[in-house]
């Protein structure tokens, strides 16, 4: 795995920049269904039909803007559309200001209603589950505080 300059492991790292990796997927998109709902099961993924069809479940998120106010994030929601649950995961960006349990607050679509949110800052992470990604998000918050005082 790939260090960074201050020695983190993960990502892809491209012109001095980091680039997060997060899982690419809705379970509402056939075939996705069997890896990607609310339990993430990656020994579900269709491999050979990906391959097939030139296809990648995972994104690196290559903001081009590298704002001081901005970051990428790696994002899960489960949300009821039209009485249907649908999960998904995604590349997001969101301010650097904003809590990782910022999303859950966000004003989303008529007819659609958000039943979990999380955004977390390391690689894949958003196949976790809820009490998975609370606790990356507690590991987070540590890691940003300790750095802020070491620095």
């Amino acid at each position: 795995m790939r260090r960074d300059s201050h020695g983190r492991e993960g990502g892809i790292l491209r012109a001095g920049y980091q680039h997060l990796q997060c899982w690419h997927c809705s379970s509402d998109t056939k075939g996705a269904e069997d890896f990607c709902d609310t339990e993430f099961k990656e020994s579900n993924i269709p491999t050979d039909l990906l391959a097939e069809r030139n296809l990648s479940v995972i994104r690196v998120c290559n903001s081009t803007i590298h704002s001081e106010h901005e970051r990428a994030v790696c994002r899960k929601t489960i949300e009821e559309m039209n009485g249907k649950t649908v999960t998904k995961r995604f590349c997001y960006y969101t301010n650097k200001s904003d809590p990782l349990d910022h999303c859950n607050t966000e004003i989303i679509e008529k007819n659609v209603r958000r039943i979990f949110c999380q955004d977390c800052l390391s690689d894949k992470c958003n196949a976790a589950h809820k009490h998975d990604l609370n606790k990356m998000a507690a590991t987070s918050i540590t890691l940003i505080i300790a750095k802020i005082f070491l620095a």
